[in-house]
């Protein structure tokens, strides 16, 4: 096995115990760690991560030449870099442990197999619901499940009924999964806006974002509905659903809601936060999901299977992770350091000399997350400005749940068609066309319908609560 293997397994436990501990010392060698493991995977990166990482590069040595407390903001941000890297690395468990699981592949089997009446709600609610443990696997998961059955036999011989059913299944898809950052409390970017809101309790988050979940899932199944090619009803074939025991989307909730219920009882029991929790629950959750897999074997041999597996598949699992771990982590590293060159107060004023205070904020909040990626800046880069930036929202007129969902809201938009964003890049490669094509064309009414929904979210909530 590689040393550099070993990194990013580095990098997580370091992480874990600081954040443990609360001993800034033992966080250093995760630092190293990440550095040398982003620097042994330059040569396998493909252009755009290359790019961030020097973009990276550049605005950390016009911090050192430029901040005044260069320590204090270095650490900080290599902390949020390591978190992030660490989120990854913890949450590769439960995808490695799905690759080989037969429940994932009845749940996307059930989900593919939908009459056309009933398949992009079941679509794209699949998707977030298989999202919050896979993240982006799900993508290729339920991506090459639909473009396998949608052969040409499939369609009747109805070239027109191919190319239709492959469009509306790949937006409910991608829409489905980029509504995670709304509608779970295991994603990156709840992730990405506790470790800069810290006061800011999941809980009272997540209700809001659920109700914006359910509200773009409507609205992407009413475009669907109007948009569907009604000339081509007579000729879609009926669907015939897989005959399983038992019902495995019910299953697969079970799961997901297990992996849930450990980490909230876990924050519960070391009074940390939720995120933590979930990263510390991860990797034995995805250890006793193997040795479900193999237990016909005996759970002694299942268990040394599972382990034996999980060695001989690190190198696989954690260099698999390089481009996310260089994007997100370059990501958090620029934005935390920009938003620390940034005058906040100056920042306040600014808004306050356009007239934008309260509510509007939080509509330009939102309009910049939907908006920045579209030029092919990460959201990870965009919302950790603006959160360090208004790190007290309060001086600008809002609560911390109301700048959390609109932060949430313009990342869920902006993934939805930005023509960088990893899920545009991995659907259009499935698909066979470009990222502009599916993102901008086949997903641009959407997520400018979406930007309106939301920002009457954000105005009804404002009124009504903050």
């Amino acid at each position: 096995m590689h040393a550099r293997v070993l990194l990013l397994p580095v990098v997580m436990v370091s992480t874990l115990v600081y954040q443990l501990s609360g001993w800034a010392p033992v966080a250093l060698p995760g630092y190293l760690a990440l550095v040398l493991y982003l620097i042994s995977e330059w040569p396998r990166l493909a252009r755009i991560p290359r790019a961030v990482l020097i973009a990276a590069a550049g605005v950390l040595l016009l911090f050192v030449w430029r901040a005044d407390d260069v320590a204090g903001g270095l650490f900080t941000g290599f902390n949020r870099a390591a978190w992030f890297a660490t989120f990854l690395a913890a949450l590769s468990y439960l995808r490695e442990a799905a690759e080989t699981s037969r429940l994932v592949r009845q749940c996307g089997q059930v989900i593919i197999n939908q009459p056309p009446s009933k398949r992009y709600a079941t679509l794209s609610a699949g998707s977030l619901m298989i999202g919050i443990l896979l993240n982006m696997a799900v993508l290729n998961l339920l991506g090459v499940m639909a473009r396998r059955a949608n052969t040409l036999t499939a369609a009747g011989g109805n070239v027109a009924v191919r190319e239709a059913r492959t469009r509306r299944m790949f937006t409910a898809i991608t829409r489905g999964f980029s509504t995670s950052p709304l509608g779970s409390p295991l994603t990156m970017t709840m992730a990405v806006i506790l470790s800069v809101l810290p006061d800011l309790k999941w809980w009272r988050l997540w209700p809001l974002g659920l109700g914006a979940t359910l509200l773009l899932m409507l609205l992407g199944t009413w475009l669907d509905r109007v948009s569907a090619p009604r000339h081509l009803a007579g000729a879609v074939p009926p669907v015939v659903q897989p005959d399983m025991p038992g019902h495995p989307v019910l299953r697969f909730l079970a799961l997901v809601g297990a992996v849930f219920v450990a980490a909230v009882l876990l924050e519960q029991w070391l009074h940390k936060s939720l995120t933590l929790a979930i990263l510390l629950v991860a990797p034995a959750a995805a250890l006793v999901w193997m040795v479900m897999q193999y237990r016909r074997r005996g759970w002694g041999r299942a268990l040394r299977f599972a382990l034996a597996r999980l060695m001989r598949r690190a190198p696989h699992q954690f260099s698999g992770l390089r481009a996310e771990t260089a994007v997100l982590c370059a990501g958090a590293l620029m934005g935390t350091l920009i938003a620390a060159l940034l005058p906040v107060d100056a920042f306040a004023g600014w808004l306050a000399d356009m007239g934008l205070y309260g509510a509007p904020v939080a509509l330009l909040v939102l309009v910049l997350m939907t908006a920045l990626p579209q030029l092919g800046l990460n959201p990870v880069l965009v919302s950790t400005i603006l959160l360090a930036a208004m790190a007290q929202p309060s001086m600008f007129g809002l609560s911390a749940e109301l700048l959390a969902l609109s932060v949430a809201s313009g990342w869920t938009l902006a993934v939805s068609c930005s023509p960088v964003a990893s899920t545009m890049l991995i659907s259009s490669q499935l698909v066979r066309v470009s990222p502009q094509v599916m993102g901008w064309r086949w997903n641009g009414l959407y997520v400018l319908c979406g930007v309106c929904v939301c920002a009457l979210w954000l105005l009804l909530l404002s009124w009504l609560w903050f």
